[in-house]
């Protein structure tokens, strides 16, 4: 891989194509996330979970087994789970979104900045 290639894209794509390696591997991974998810959905009840980020696009490969844990694991009706439609651009809008409410909440703080 050469520095800033698409990581994820490239084992979407050979998920995708049937890669039986990448597949187990990433079948692995959802079963792992589901797993540490478990304590924090036990502890605060969210009404649900959404996957995104560089994740969302590997939902379709992750999203069973991860689902699977999470019911077998935690306490009480399964939790859902969801992909934030934002997809991997969704944590950058949201740290964006953050200093923009920051600016408008208080903008002589800016101001002052200056």
């Amino acid at each position: 891989l050469e520095p800033g290639e698409d990581r994820v894209g490239l084992l979407a794509g050979r998920a995708e194509q049937g890669d039986p390696a990448v597949r187990r591997a990433l079948h692995d991974a959802g079963t792992a996330l589901g797993i540490a998810l478990t304590g924090a959905v036990n502890l605060l009840d969210p009404e649900g979970v959404v996957l995104g980020g560089a994740l969302s696009g590997l939902a379709p490969w992750l999203l069973p087994s991860l689902r699977s844990e999470l019911a077998r694991r935690t306490a009480g009706p399964a939790c859902p789970v969801s992909v934030s439609a934002l997809g991997p651009e969704g944590p950058l809008l949201g740290a964006a979104h953050s200093v923009v409410r920051g600016v408008l909440d208080d903008p002589a703080s800016v101001a002052e900045r200056a």
